[in-house]
């Protein structure tokens, strides 16, 4: 991977609760620790920050865990949907493309999770939102299938939390999957806007 990749890469980090103020410090260290490692958080940090917000995390620990079943229950529908995406000359070909895309959506919810645990539906990090929209543009992600993908992400995570026990936090996660959505397709209008009206 080159320097300017690498440079852009650590300018795309959107998750804003490091900086939110209003959540207590040891909380926003929990968060920044577990997003700095890409990873979920555990069940004792999760406790931790739903002590704070009196959200059962039992509900979010569980979605945690079947993370990347429900990415893959995305990834069906959409190829039943649409089996071209992954062919040549489809937005998601070739399987590299595909498998970012996959990874990105995995990202995604891990860092709903966070934010619904934390009481929060608006979180993310402006100057991390406009690195990785630079970073989508350099790399020629297909956006609107990133944005169909989250959008379905959204429906099946929270069908699934609704499901065991989440419903009456259900409307925080859908929140903060919404937040990405719009944060998608903001990114698909200044794609536009980059390359200029049609001929």
């Amino acid at each position: 991977m080159d320097t300017h990749l690498q440079h852009m890469i650590a300018k795309a980090r959107i998750l804003g609760l490091a900086f939110d103020t209003t959540l207590p410090i040891h909380l926003r260290s929990i968060i920044q620790s577990a997003d700095n490692e890409g990873r979920p958080l555990s069940e004792t940090e999760l406790q931790t920050i739903c002590q704070f917000s009196s959200i059962d995390s039992e509900p979010l620990f569980s979605i945690q865990e079947q993370a990347s079943t429900l990415v893959t229950a995305v990834k069906q529908k959409m190829l039943l949907e649409d089996p071209q995406l992954v062919k040549p000359g489809g937005a998601l070909y070739p399987e590299s493309r595909a498998e970012a895309c996959w990874r990105d959506c995995w990202h995604f919810l891990r860092i709903a999770v966070y934010a619904a645990a934390a009481d929060r539906t608006v979180f993310t990090h402006p100057p991390g939102v406009v690195g990785m929209a630079e970073l989508y543009r350099e790399l020629a992600v297909p956006i609107d299938s990133m944005a169909r993908a989250l959008s379905y992400l959204r429906e099946t995570a929270v069908a699934l939390y609704s499901s065991i026990g989440g419903g009456k936090d259900v409307w925080r996660l859908d929140a903060s999957m919404r937040h990405l959505e719009v944060m998608m397709n903001q990114f698909s209008n200044k794609t536009a806007m980059a390359e200029g009206p049609a001929p």
